[in-house]
């Protein structure tokens, strides 16, 4: 056998082993490519499912809402009030329990 016949013979298997290397990695991408496609499939479908759930929802009712934030101020006013009179009560028997010895 001659050299020249063996380099085709070396060429040709090269370039048949390397046909194969690239059909089984384009078989490979080809299965990660589907597979992806599913998994995105069904997270698109996952946050299709989410976006009719928020576009059904229907705010509560805001009557009860406005009356409920009056109570909470009204209360916040009575709650000031009665801080600053505990405050001031504080501030009369400051002297006395400042000599009224303690244990």
């Amino acid at each position: 056998m001659s050299l020249v016949a063996l380099a085709l013979l070396v060429g040709f298997a090269a370039v048949v082993g390397s046909i194969v290397f690239v059909a089984v990695r384009t078989v490979a991408l080809w299965r990660a490519l589907r597979g992806l496609s599913r998994a995105l499939g069904a997270e698109l479908a996952s946050f299709a499912d989410s976006l009719e759930r928020l576009s059904a929802f229907e705010p509560p009712d805001t009557e009860r809402l406005s009356t409920a934030v009056a109570r909470m101020q009204a209360s916040r006013e009575r709650l000031s009030v009665l801080t600053a009179a505990l405050g001031r009560v504080r501030g009369q028997w400051a002297g006395l329990l400042a000599v009224y010895p303690k244990k």
